[in-house]
């Protein structure tokens, strides 16, 4: 693994110093916590993003009247469902 440094602003590395207390490890421990997960979010988010951009090319996509009338159906139906 290669090694990187960077330099944190005060508040954001006490932060960490104070999550990594909380979670019992270092807080070059629990950097390397806050970096994958942090990236697996940015990946998840970027790839989301780009697939309803796709859709939307294609598109795939509905109009904000449609959008109420479906969640109205739902709303409707599950009122039902409590009355009965």
């Amino acid at each position: 693994m290669s090694a990187a440094t960077i330099a944190l602003p005060t508040r954001l590395s006490r932060r960490i110093e104070k999550l990594a207390r909380e979670a019992g490890h270092t807080p070059d421990e629990m950097l390397k916590f806050v970096i994958r997960d942090g990236l697996e979010y940015c990946e998840y988010a970027v790839k989301i993003a780009n697939e309803g951009l796709a859709d939307l090319d294609a598109g795939r996509s509905v109009t904000a009247d449609e959008m109420r009338a479906h969640f109205e159906k739902r709303r409707i139906a599950r009122r039902a469902r409590k009355a009965a």
